[in-house]
């Protein structure tokens, strides 16, 4: 049943990301769905009741299918009562269809801009950190970059989502001094050897770190050199993987934080 505090659920879709928030005020808010209709309908069913069928907000990080596939299912099979998404240049089948389905279901859509905020309810804030304007150019890989970031806050938690942003993007923020010091790390790109620079696990200095990542994927994430760099700074014990842990629910008050794993 719902309390008044904030549960930050990441669910263990495989190899890709899918988090949901429960807010004080009650409101459920989806951010990607993972890379499998099936594991999603399953993430879900495990942390929302069963008669609840409402996803208040439905937010898209990017358009990459280890992050999208899965809210094709939740949008075939939950009403969504807004969609947030970065408006980004990207040709793929499974994101035309999301596409589709946004329109078809004739949801409101709100373009991610860096600055917006979204209320939580009892003090909790949710931030949209990144995509930043004008977008970044020339990368590796632009669509990760302009990925979206979100910095969620209560009280004395302080939560930062980074989706797949790559050192360039982790760059970019901390020369616009628009990430700051947060309690839990949700460690970009699964892991990757691209992200979660030095320089960036320095300026957040995180308590806590999550990883969602799939249990003997292909490409070996998370890399050796990120885990060495995590125990380094945080300890393994405050280091948290989908693969080895199942879903991990951070749970706070705004001055207590309780971690739940467990598939």
């Amino acid at each position: 049943m719902p309390d008044d505090n904030l549960h930050i659920s990441f669910l263990d879709v495989g190899e890709g990301d899918a988090i949901l928030i429960q807010t004080p005020a009650h409101q459920d808010i989806l951010i990607d769905g993972g890379p499998s209709p099936q594991a999603i309908a399953l993430g879900l069913g495990q942390k929302m009741p069963f008669w609840d069928r409402t996803i208040d907000l439905m937010v898209l990080t990017h358009p990459h299918a280890d992050h999208i596939t899965g809210l094709v299912e939740v949008l075939q099979r939950y009403h969504i009562g807004q969609v947030l998404y970065p408006d980004l240049d990207y040709d793929s089948p499974i994101y035309d269809e999301w596409l589709r389905l946004v329109e078809e279901k004739d949801i409101k859509c709100t373009v991610a801009r860096a600055g917006q905020q979204v209320y939580l309810g009892k003090g909790a804030i949710m931030k949209v950190v990144n995509p930043q304007t004008p977008l970044l150019t020339g990368t590796e890989s632009d669509i990760d970059n302009n990925g979206m970031v979100l910095a969620v806050s209560t009280g004395e938690a302080d939560f930062l989502l980074t989706a797949d942003i790559r050192q360039e993007a982790e760059f970019a923020l901390i020369d616009r001094r628009t990430v700051r010091q947060s309690t839990v790390l949700k460690v970009a790109h699964h892991g990757s050897d691209t992200s979660t620079s030095a320089e960036f696990l320095d300026v957040v200095n995180p308590q806590l770190a999550v990883i969602s990542v799939g249990d003997g994927n292909r490409f070996g994430h998370p890399s050796d050199e990120v885990m060495d760099r995590l125990r380094e700074k945080l300890g393994a014990e405050n280091i948290y993987r989908t693969d080895e842990h199942g879903t991990v629910e951070f749970i706070t008050d705004g001055k207590r934080m309780w971690v739940k794993v467990g598939r």
